[in-house]
């Protein structure tokens, strides 16, 4: 097959379809339509129950579905995907675990967010398919910080790995979770050259104000966040499914040449911003 060729390939249909916090607001929606019959997906999450309910709803499409309960942030978790990829070929990564700033301190939504994010795409990276997606879930809150912020730090740690000029720079959640989306959208553009180098594309999208059980709690901790969800210019909150949209476009032979890039999917709250 000509490399135009195997890029035009469904991404879902070149491999086992891996997705991490797959029981959650916009892993779950992803998982519904990337499944069809004879596709193979990895459901991961924290707990086991409820990734064994959704994997009873989407055998029934026809799909041969195995789950994973465990840390993301555990070191040996992408060795734990590794073990149940065997010598199959990964054709879709879709990363949508994560914590929002009332779920943890600084240190821990860094560490899960992106340090964590860093290992499970260096760790899965070999294993994709030529015509293979890697889609991360960064934030639009990574576009609500002064440009260039992290910039230095964010360096540093592309390059050497060391994390504590991000940690220094990151004391508590509010500032951690919008500096690990940046970190997010870095990691994407310094990881596209290796991905082209096995014909396999990665890409993030930009989530704005989404109705999960995540965003809930935030507007609930965040006034700010409520002023800005009724100045978004469509008017509401986004649903899981219409990010999911975006994650099965980019898996899709039409995104074929997409890649190191961030999609803002938002309700237009960024261009109102200025952003």
């Amino acid at each position: 097959m000509s490399d135009l060729a195997s890029a035009r390939v469904h991404a879902a249909d070149a491999g086992t379809i891996v997705i991490t916090g797959a029981a959650g607001g916009m892993g779950r929606p992803s998982a519904r339509r990337l499944a069809a019959p004879g596709r193979r997906l990895l459901l991961c999450d924290l707990h086991e129950g409820p990734l064994a309910e959704l994997a009873a709803e989407l055998r029934a499409t026809g799909a041969e579905v195995e789950t994973l309960a465990g840390d993301v942030a555990a070191a040996d978790f992408p060795a734990a995907i590794l073990a149940r990829l065997g010598d199959a070929p990964l054709g879709v990564l879709v990363h949508t675990a994560g914590l929002s700033p009332t779920m943890a301190d600084g240190a821990r939504i860094m560490e899960v967010n992106l340090f964590a994010t860093r290992r499970l795409v260096e760790a899965l990276r070999p294993r994709f398919a030529a015509g293979g997606s890697a889609v991360l879930i960064s934030s639009c809150s990574a576009y609500m910080v002064p440009h260039g912020t992290f910039d230095a730090a964010l360096k540093d740690w592309l390059a050497t790995g060391e994390t504590a000029a991000l940690l220094g720079a990151t004391p508590g959640p509010e500032a951690a979770y919008p500096a690990s989306k940046v970190g997010v959208i870095a990691l994407v553009g310094h990881e596209a050259a290796a991905f082209g180098a096995l014909g396999a594309r990665i890409t993030s999208i930009a989530p704005g104000f989404i109705d999960t059980a995540m965003g809930r709690a935030e507007m609930q901790a965040s006034e700010r966040m409520v002023q800005m969800i009724g100045i978004t210019p469509l008017g509401r909150l986004g649903d899981g499914d219409e990010i999911a949209s975006v994650v099965e476009f980019l898996c899709s032979p039409a995104a074929s040449y997409v890649s190191g890039c961030d999609i803002k999917v938002d309700g237009g709250i960024l261009g109102r911003l200025g952003l």
